[in-house]
């Protein structure tokens, strides 16, 4: 999928927003120019007010088509972010209650629960800024797979019928949630919307032959065409959900680390002894009347 008029996706999502707003808005306005300039004295066009009313009539309707369809392409781009955001939600999910069940069922579940922290470090630090590109990547699915084995290895230890059901349904649902997150890696606007992007902007410039190449002609049609092309370049920056600064982020997995961890510390920590389920309240806590020591009787 390229977009219209730059240079090339990839070099683009590597750019801050302003660097892509700026290419996309200086590039559309000088060639804006430049066709006026060029092309215009060329054209043996009349200049009096019924030539300059029906030009600027042709620009209006090439101005319209193009934000409207500006405006639904960026209807479909946010679409697809929410989509994306979803399927995030719906893994770190399945992993977060795939860990949970794995601090329940104590000692057969340390290797899984493991297991669980290493392949979600994977997902954050290896697959996830990749995946628009390569799809899946190796060690990620190696321990994609680890957890698997892991999780039948646990609910063969001697776990109950209810909690190796359990453990088997969110094995099945994490596979289930890490394909659709590879399936949708690559999501983004169809080339037919960015082919009828390109063409109406190639036409958008072509009106720019109709004016006479005046200073403030070249003015007037370099800032529509900056204008529109700003528009096009907020669709651009959002047109794929996992490329770009306007993409899923995957601090989600990232938080779920941080939180798998600390419940397994607490959950081993209980197993020991060396915690109680209700710690006791801080010194600084609020007391409630009841809470006060009652005096000795006489």
């Amino acid at each position: 999928m390229q977009p219209p008029l730059v240079a090339p996706p990839l070099l683009l999502y590597d750019l801050p927003d302003v660097a892509v707003y700026a290419i996309y808005m200086l590039g559309a306005a000088l060639l804006a120019v430049l066709t006026c300039r060029l092309v215009a004295p060329r054209l043996p066009l009349p200049e009096d007010k019924a030539h300059i009313d029906m030009a600027m009539r042709t620009t209006a309707a090439v101005v319209s088509a193009l934000t409207l369809t500006l405006a639904f392409c960026a209807i479909q781009a946010r679409t697809q972010l929410a989509e994306a955001q979803r399927v995030v939600s719906v893994e770190v999910s399945a992993i977060g209650g795939m860990a949970r069940l794995a601090d329940r069922i104590g000692p057969p579940g340390a290797a899984l629960h493991a297991g669980l922290l290493a392949y979600l470090r994977s997902i954050a630090e290896q697959e996830f800024p990749t995946m628009a590109d390569h799809g899946r990547h190796p060690e990620t699915q190696r321990l994609a797979e680890a957890v698997e084995h892991a999780a039948y290895a646990a609910a063969a230890a001697g776990l109950s019928d209810v909690m190796a059901q359990d453990l088997l349904q969110q094995a099945d649902d994490l596979d289930t949630a890490r394909e659709e997150r590879l399936r949708h890696a690559a999501d983004g606007l169809p080339s037919a919307f960015w082919m009828l992007i390109r063409l109406l902007m190639l036409l958008l410039l072509a009106t720019g032959a109709l004016y006479p190449p005046k200073g403030h002609v070249l003015a007037m049609l370099g800032i529509q065409a900056a204008g529109v092309a700003a528009l096009i370049a907020f669709v651009f920056l959002m047109d794929q959900p996992f490329r770009g600064t306007l993409s899923v982020s995957p601090a989600p997995y990232r938080t779920l680390i941080q939180g798998a961890t600390h419940r397994a510390e607490v959950a081993a920590a209980v197993r020991r002894g060396l915690m109680v389920a209700q710690p006791p309240p801080s010194p600084g806590a609020a007391r409630l009347a009841g809470d006060d020591p009652q005096p000795p009787r006489p």
